[in-house]
C-alpha cells in the first residue's frame, strides 16, 4: 500500500488535510469525501458548496458563506520518498 496525503490549496497556501495509507481507489475516494466536506475555516457559515473534479486526484471546490466566495483546490499526493522510510 502507498502513502498519502490529501493537500489543501487556497490563496497560494498549500496545507495537508490527511496522511493516511491505502490502495489509489481508496485515498482517491478520501480525497472526494473530503473536497465535498472539509470544513477549512471554523466558524464560516456554508451557504453553498460547488465541487468540480479537475482530474482523478485534483478537485475545485468554491464555498459561498456568508457574504465571500472561497475557492480551494484539494490534490493527492502519494509519498515518494521520507527520511522516516527504512
Amino acid at each position: 500500500m502507498a502513502h498519502w496525503v490529501v493537500v489543501e490549496e487556497r490563496e497560494d497556501t498549500l496545507r495537508p488535510i490527511a496522511r493516511f495509507e491505502s490502495t489509489r481507489e481508496e485515498a482517491r475516494r478520501r480525497l472526494y469525501e473530503t473536497a465535498c466536506t472539509h470544513r477549512f475555516a471554523g466558524g464560516l457559515l456554508q451557504q453553498r458548496r460547488e465541487v468540480c473534479r479537475v482530474d482523478d486526484d485534483t478537485y475545485f471546490v468554491e464555498v459561498k458563506g456568508g457574504p465571500d466566495t472561497y475557492h480551494l483546490r484539494y490534490c493527492l499526493a502519494e509519498r515518494v520518498w521520507s527520511t522516516d522510510d527504512p
